[in-house]
């Protein structure tokens, strides 16, 4: 999992908000125009926010694991503000985060 996305989410609570809602179409069984439009349905919720904020997509997709545990601490800590907010953490893991990294390694990639 990527933490720095995650934060990045927490952060931004009004845009979770809004992914979250539109995560709840997704069906991993369904149609692949379907899918993709609930992928382009979160894009557009999240990448002007990411062009505001002039957010460097590579390296907010870098590695961030750190050695002396101070991530699994990190990774608990949004682990419980997360399930403080009410929010599936299973969604947000199974869906959300894979569909918010591949918008970030299109948007690496230009």
């Amino acid at each position: 999992m990527n933490l720095k996305v995650l934060r990045w989410l927490l952060e931004h609570r009004d845009v979770l908000t809004k992914v979250i809602e539109a995560a709840k179409k997704f069906n991993r069984d369904g149609l692949y125009i379907d899918q993709w439009s609930v992928i382009d349905e979160i894009a557009r919720l999240v990448i002007p926010v990411f062009e505001k904020e002039g957010v460097d997509a590579a390296s907010i997709l870098g590695y961030d694991w750190v050695e002396d545990g101070e991530a699994e601490v990190a990774a608990f800590a949004l682990g419980a503000e997360v399930h403080a907010m009410g929010v599936d953490w299973k969604q947000l893991v199974d869906v959300i985060l894979p569909i918010l990294i591949a918008i970030l390694k299109a948007l690496a990639s230009e």
